[in-house]
């Protein structure tokens, strides 16, 4: 899993805003953003390090959860995946297609020879 932020905001002093309307290792705060995971892995690809890139697509993948964790269509990539304990995997937001949009632009970029 590829975490926004680790560890999580949990207090108010060092609070960066909205993010601590969610509990730790939910949504941004903690947990898997996708689509700052895939950022990451299309600047890896882009920087030569495609192994590095790949791994982290595959790992984005519904197939790569298990699915009575995800707790989201299989077929449909999710836009956050929690950390909480108790929430290990658990998918957010599913069908939401700004992740599944960037997820392609880095597939793309994978299965480019030229990059």
């Amino acid at each position: 899993m590829v975490k926004l932020f680790t560890p999580p905001f949990t207090d108010s002093e060092r609070s960066p805003g909205y993010l601590t309307s969610y509990g730790p290792g939910i949504r941004e705060n903690g947990g898997q953003y996708t689509h700052g995971a895939i950022w990451l892995a299309l600047a890896l690809i882009r920087r030569g390090r495609r192994e590095e890139g790949k791994r982290i697509l595959e790992m984005l993948l519904p197939e790569s959860h298990d699915p009575l964790r995800y707790e989201a269509e299989p077929f449909v990539l999710a836009a956050d995946v929690y950390s909480a304990p108790g929430m290990e995997e658990r998918a957010g937001w599913s069908w939401y297609t700004g992740s599944a949009g960037w997820y392609l632009r880095a597939a793309l970029a994978l299965g480019d020879s030229g990059q």
